[in-house]
């Protein structure tokens, strides 16, 4: 039954209670009334009726003529009582309510609790209301800022010169361009003034020079919108009904030549994740959206998918210990990590950041022992099978290594120190070629540090030793390759990059065609044969995307240019008899067809087009390029 509540009696007078002052109720009138020389209501109140309805005289009327002109302030509102400020001084027991801003999110301001501010904050996202975290006094939208790190780089001046002042060893592509220079009698090249007005033009453009951010998988800006993981199934759920193409997308480009993943470990909880996906492996979802990515680049070229997919994929890698705790999964993941920045965004920073990235995976590898080639003791099949998996992708691992480390120029991340002494028995036999590989990268690894040794150099005998070491080391793996073409593309491409930096520096000398042929002749066939494979995989036309393979080795094929550029430059050369001679003939033409493929893809990266008019004005050197022009 309800309690009746009886209405208490009010016993000050109105003008006290309207100011919320202590009244003395003194009669008939109270002193604060007498003291202002107003009317007291207390005089004049019907004793019968004690309520302010009751009272014949208006509260205006016992206010003063200097307050009864101002506004009345009304009691459901504080805020109005701004009105009464200029009789506070009258008024010395007169409180104001402060206004305080509410910085808390709705949600934690609810529930008393500390809030971090952010967006979403922490105990949202952590609680799994994260999409639905908001505050009342941000006016700004609750989303990340669509503005790309590249809208507020540096001057075009200061990038250029923080790029040229990295240190970078005698495998990097300046150096031939510096010995080029030299030999056609030039101080400097055109395009090296324009590139400072090329990047101002891309930073007025749409598109940004990068598709992929550079410091990518790290704090990408695009990826907090990913941060609630209601955002990233429901990234999933649009790419559903393509999910299987782009993983045979993925399968069919990458797969063969690049075997990341573990693909009968991988495929089977691609259906397990649809029937119940909230109950997939953080890292295995990286993992997934990692594949994703890749698989929608090479199949549909969706720009705002594929960088969607990537920025998810980092967000979930985030969400893992990788750093402290990594396992099979998180280096697999970044690995994938660096297969995409080579291939989505292809640019000379873009590699100079692979270095930086393979640093972690290298020792987060490491930390593993997967660098201690141990054969398992139980020969069953599943353990077997599981030792090549974890082999495959430490070979991975060192492979990218060795392709960023010679063609950036910066230190090698492995030495011949880290690979086991000690071989599998005679009678464990592998044919991964991935795995045998591991055999021939203590040597590799050693003649990559005796390049870039800044105290002694290795001498011409000792490069024609090493030279006829890694033929027989390319010899015996290709040769166990059969029915895998991209494969043994990738592979030939590795093993000439080796060749190319091993005898760079005699090849690059002024008497090379005479005191130091070897280097001279392997020097311009394993550029001639760099060049071969890049308009072998252009002319292909397949429907598998197979010319998207030739950004993997976009700054191989650029260094591979300027080295025939170089030889057919030089007069004292066996080639440069003239248009007489077929080889030649055959070198200008392959030349012009690689310039010609460069150019359909300048509209791509900034650094493609840079790329394009360098060779365009190197190719301007040779006396006898007029002749293919007409």
């Amino acid at each position: 039954m309800p309690v009746r509540r009886v209405k208490r009696e009010i016993r000050t007078c109105s003008r006290c209670r309207l100011l919320k002052l202590q009244c003395d109720q003194s009669k008939p009138s109270c002193q604060r009334c007498t003291k202002a020389s107003v009317t007291c209501s207390l005089g004049v109140r019907s004793p019968t009726n004690g309520s302010d309805s009751g009272s014949s005289i208006s509260i205006t009327d016992t206010l003063p003529q200097s307050e009864a002109e101002l506004p009345l302030p009304s009691i459901s509102h504080p805020e109005r009582q701004v009105s009464l400020e200029s009789n506070s001084e009258k008024q010395p027991g007169l409180v104001k309510n402060r206004q305080r801003a509410q910085l808390s999110c709705i949600r934690c301001h609810r529930l008393k609790v500390k809030c971090d501010k952010e967006l979403p904050c922490s105990r949202c996202r952590m609680s799994g209301w994260g999409k639905s975290c908001a505050y009342h006094h941000r006016a700004e939208k609750t989303g990340p800022s669509n503005a790309s790190p590249q809208q507020v780089a540096k001057d075009p001046d200061s990038v250029i010169d923080a790029w040229h002042s990295q240190r970078r060893s005698a495998t990097h592509w300046t150096e031939v361009l510096s010995t080029l220079k030299l030999q056609a009698g030039r101080s400097g090249l055109q395009v090296c003034d324009l590139i400072p007005d090329f990047i101002r033009q891309q930073k007025l453009g749409a598109q940004d020079d990068s598709l992929v951010p550079e410091n990518f998988p790290f704090n990408s800006p695009a990826a907090a919108k990913f941060a609630s993981m209601d955002a990233v199934q429901d990234l999933l759920q649009r790419h559903r009904e393509s999910s299987q193409s782009y993983i045979d997308g993925y399968l069919v480009l990458y797969q063969t030549s690049h075997p990341i993943i573990d693909t009968s470990a991988f495929l089977p909880l691609v259906e397990a994740f649809w029937n119940d996906p909230k109950a997939a492996d953080m890292a295995w979802l990286a993992s997934f959206l990692m594949v994703l990515a890749l698989g929608c680049f090479a199949v549909t070229r969706d720009q705002h998918a594929t960088i969607e997919l990537c920025m998810a994929a980092e967000a979930c890698l985030g969400k893992t210990p990788f750093m402290v705790q990594p396992d099979m999964l998180a280096i697999r993941t970044l690995c994938l990590m660096v297969l995409a920045k080579q291939t989505v965004s292809t640019t000379c920073r873009t590699f100079d950041s692979c270095w930086t990235l393979l640093g972690i995976v290298t020792r987060a590898a490491v930390g593993m022992d997967l660098h201690k080639q141990r054969v398992p003791l139980d020969q069953s099949r599943e353990v077997i099978r599981a030792w090549q998996s974890s082999q495959t992708l430490w070979s991975m691992i060192v492979y990218f290594c060795v392709q960023v480390a010679t063609i950036t120029g910066k230190p090698l991340l492995v030495s011949a120190d880290m690979f086991t002494k000690h071989p599998p028995p005679s009678n464990f036999q592998t044919n991964d070629p991935w795995v045998m590989l591991i055999r021939a990268y203590p040597s590799i690894c050693h003649i990559i540090s005796r390049i870039t040794s800044d105290s002694e150099k290795p001498l011409y005998n000792e490069v024609v030793k090493h030279n006829d070491h890694v033929r027989q080391l390319m010899d015996a793996l290709l040769g166990s390759i059969h029915g895998k073409p991209r494969l043994c593309m990738t592979l030939d491409m590795f093993f000439r990059r080796i060749l190319l930096v091993l005898h760079r520096s005699h090849a690059l000398h002024p008497a090379a065609p005479l005191e130091y042929q070897i280097s001279y002749w392997v020097s311009l066939e394993c550029s001639l044969a760099i060049l071969v494979h890049h308009r072998d995989l252009e002319e292909q036309n397949r429907p598998d995307n197979t010319n998207l393979l030739g950004r993997l080795f976009k700054l191989d094929i650029l260094s591979a240019m300027l080295t025939v550029c170089l030889h057919l430059l030089r007069r004292e050369a066996p080639l440069s008899t003239g248009l007489t001679i077929p080889p030649r003939r055959i070198i200008l033409s392959t030349l012009q067809a690689c310039v010609v493929i460069w150019e359909k893809e300048i509209h791509y990266s900034l650094c493609f087009k840079i790329g394009h008019f360098l060779l365009v004005s190197v190719l301007k050197l040779l006396p006898d390029i007029d002749f293919l022009e007409n």
